[in-house]
């Protein structure tokens, strides 16, 4: 073989290892900028969330209720019907199994650390069996961190939400329990609808959520008016002092009076500008009160700020853009190995 072929190869060879070691790189700096990695505990919670899921899955298989892989692809448990008897308005489906992501339970057990919320300290979840699999990653988290939780929860449920008339949210919380998953039970309920009070139910829908809070020895919060429904729940907040508040969904005292324009989801302080979109539910109440609110509405942005895949399959890594330096780091690399990378070499007489 010629002396100037066999050089030419063992070029080409030198340059195709650059070339590869460049991309590992460049693979390195985009992993660093976009992907985030759980720590020890965190792991370990987003695995009993995921656990929880698969027990569920299997409680609702053995019940005959199961739900098909086109609804719930990833086996989360908590995927309900289109429409039921206890059903109280529209939610799409994509956002019910975003809900179902471990990847919030984690989520909001970094905000708690975040805050400075610690063991024994005091938190209100109030939520909605809308997003069945968001209320329980909440509470997971809550558990996790060895919070104490005043919990308030309402029923009904919208669209593929909590709304199996074999297994309304009593039941699943129950199961949950029995396995192992949840040790908390809920401080009140409320059968949830228009009003909260249930009156845009059927009377079969309004006995299947009563005779399951019955069930479960949860007492039921009934009142006049959502005004009077949200003093109530306000008048047990005020007497936790929690540090934070919760709220998943929008149930009809959460966000009363805000329809034309609703407060979108987020963490809101007392005295923020804005504010007042709350409405006059207890949200609002809450802020007032000097409490800040973490809440839960709105989940395609919501997934997408937290690094969490809007209706995709559950992996135990948050993506995110940790900002421009990696992207222009890349950049720099690409451009400075153009400059220095020969595509040929010239053989020298």
């Amino acid at each position: 073989m010629h002396p100037s072929v066999e050089k030419q190869r063992r070029f080409g060879r030198k340059t195709r290892l650059k070339l590869v070691l460049f991309a590992v790189l460049l693979g390195c700096i985009w992993a660093y900028g976009s992907i985030d990695l759980l720590k020890n505990d965190e792991k370990i919670l987003w695995e009993k969330v995921r656990s929880a899921q698969e027990y569920l899955k299997n409680v609702r298989v053995e019940m005959g209720i199961g739900s098909s892989p086109s609804e719930d692809p990833h086996g989360t448990g908590f995927i309900g019907l289109e429409w039921s008897a206890v059903t109280t308005t529209l939610g799409p489906l994509e956002a019910k199994r975003t809900a179902a992501d471990p990847l919030w339970a984690v989520h909001v057990l970094r905000f708690f650390r975040k805050l400075g919320i610690a063991e024994g300290d005091p938190v209100a979840v109030i939520s909605s069996s809308s997003f069945p699999g968001l209320v329980f990653s909440v509470l997971a988290a809550a558990e996790h961190a060895g919070l104490k939780i005043l919990w308030i929860h309402s029923l009904g449920a919208s669209t593929w939400g909590a709304n199996h008339p074999q297994l309304p949210w009593p039941g699943m919380a129950s199961a949950l329990r029995n396995g192992g998953y949840l040790a908390k039970k809920a401080d009140r309920y409320t059968l949830g609808g228009r009003g909260e009070m249930g009156l845009d139910l059927s009377p079969e829908g309004k006995s299947i959520l009563e005779i399951a809070a019955e069930k479960e020895g949860i007492p039921l919060l009934s009142a006049r008016s959502v005004e009077e429904m949200t003093e109530l729940k306000m008048g047990l907040i005020r007497v936790e002092k929690p540090r934070l508040l919760v709220s998943i969904g929008g149930s009809a005292s959460t966000l009363s009076g805000s329809e034309p324009d609703v407060l979108q989801g987020g963490f809101f302080l007392p005295g923020s500008a804005g504010n007042e979109k709350a409405g006059e539910g207890v949200v609002r109440s809450a802020l007032e009160s000097g409490i800040p609110v973490l809440h839960f509405l709105g989940l395609r942005r919501l997934a997408g700020e937290a690094g969490i895949p809007y209706d995709g399959a559950p992996v135990a890594i948050f993506l995110q853009n940790r900002g421009t330096a990696a992207s222009v780091s890349g950049l720099a690399f690409f451009f400075l190995y153009l400059l220095h990378h020969p595509r040929w070499k010239k053989d020298r007489p």
